[in-house]
């Protein structure tokens, strides 16, 4: 198959449950080598392999461990191509008997969700392509006043139109009208047509969705997890307001699993963009919730890192006797952030010691060789590292899940701030 073709196949969650099982019938694929992979959240689990029959036919069922499973399954050919559909406890069929099929082409049988959700995009489609028509329209005859209320008549009444089916969609209990929701979220698309220059608008209506409508149970199998999350990112005027969006959700899950997930995930872009505000929402609410019954990983780390706040007393540093006016980075050799700030540091070695602050870098390398490559070229005398990586005592003890990571102490060994830039510490201001 040539084309990447998706499909949506979804099922209500009602009826008995028992393992899903889904009819193939693709002849001109007979012979190929397959495979069917389902998502949770960013990973995706291989749960079938196989070889098209000679008569073109195949089966694909969910293992009873998974007869659960409600989302999107991706149907892998080796020879290239793939379909995408989402399952939600129901037995249904696909066939297409061309060679090289477009979406139209595909039949489903027994699938209400299915036939649902490609006529509403097919509706869509039709919707924006007249929009479009009036956007080109508008501009090509820019110097034509009198067609310019034509097009605005036009454009209110698809208006009218959209509006009316985002509440249909809004209304609707099946899993593809709410995977319809996300897709036209992805793409910039609020429960209202937006005329230009309506962006604000449009910016708010977004919001709302992320804040208040967002289902994350379903989002976590639809394989648009990290899409949707990453596209949040700048909706929000400051990072405690995506903080506080992101527990929204995170009180809205209803699997503990996802919760754990959910929350994994937020920590680790929490900490590869250095958003100390959205991790001061998020980490305490993670902690007075109590769902996190034994923290692993990252969520050790953060969990570990939030004892570590602004007036409280650093922690020792194995091969540091006192901590006083110190900026302490935690870095590795080779990443790309964190060559930029050491850069910073040497470029700004002399200012900073004016200042009367020490600098004392520690390295997460597992190298002695690696280590003492790239810190020779240090001016600062205070170079550490275990060799331990991550798992280093510092580390842990700071709870430093990323890097470059900063910590600034103050004369009396308290903590006064952590970053993930030297220039947010303020040290350089002078």
């Amino acid at each position: 198959m040539k084309q990447f073709i998706t499909i949506i196949l979804s099922i209500l969650f009602c009826g008995t449950i028992s393992a899903q099982k889904v009819d193939f019938y693709f002849p001109h694929l007979a012979g190929s080598e397959y495979s069917f992979h389902i998502n949770r959240g960013v990973v995706k689990d291989t749960i079938q392999r196989g070889t098209v029959g000679a008569d073109g036919r195949l089966s694909f069922t969910l293992p009873e461990i998974d007869k659960e499973y409600v989302g999107m399954v991706h149907w892998n050919l080796n020879q290239g191509g793939s379909q995408s559909f989402v399952l939600n406890k129901e037995n249904f069929s696909i066939s297409c008997l061309k060679p090289d099929p477009t979406e139209n082409d595909i039949i489903f049988l027994n699938s209400k969700e299915n036939t649902y959700l490609k006529d509403e995009f097919r509706k869509q489609q039709v919707l924006f392509g007249k929009v479009d028509a009036i956007y080109r329209g508008k501009a090509v005859y820019a110097d034509d006043p009198t067609l310019s209320p034509v097009f605005d008549k036009e454009f209110s009444n698809l208006q009218v139109q959209f509006d009316a089916r985002q509440k249909e969609l809004a209304a609707s209990p099946l899993y593809a009208a709410r995977y319809i929701q996300m897709v036209e979220f992805l793409n910039g698309q609020g429960s209202h047509l937006y005329a230009p220059g309506e962006e604000a608008q449009k910016a708010e209506d977004l919001i709302h969705y992320i804040n208040d409508e967002l289902d994350m149970d379903y989002l976590y199998t639809s394989g648009l997890w990290n899409f949707i999350i990453s596209s949040t990112f700048e909706l929000y005027a400051d990072k405690a307001t995506f903080g506080e969006a992101m527990v929204k959700n995170l009180k809205r899950t209803r699997s503990q699993q996802i919760f754990e997930s959910l929350a994994n995930d937020l920590i680790t872009i929490c900490e590869q963009y250095g958003w100390v505000d959205a991790e001061n929402v998020i980490i305490p609410y993670l902690l007075e919730s109590g769902k996190i019954k034994n923290p692993q990983g990252k969520l050790f780390y953060a969990f570990e890192m939030d004892k570590i706040k602004p007036g409280t007393k650093a922690p020792a540093i194995r091969g540091e006797k006192k901590l006083s006016n110190v900026l302490l980075m935690f870095y590795e050799s080779g990443c790309s952030n964190c060559v930029a700030q050491l850069d910073e540091l040497k470029n700004h070695y002399a200012q900073i010691q004016k200042a009367g602050v020490r600098i004392v870098t520690i390295s997460a390398d597992t190298s002695p060789e690696v280590f003492e490559y790239h810190s020779k070229t240090f001016p600062w005398p205070d170079r550490l590292c275990d060799y331990k990586g991550f798992d280093g005592e510092n580390f842990r003890a700071y709870g430093v899940v990323a890097t470059p990571t900063f910590y600034l102490i103050d004369k009396n060994g308290n903590i006064t701030g952590r970053y993930a830039r030297v220039a947010d510490t303020g040290i350089l201001k002078n």
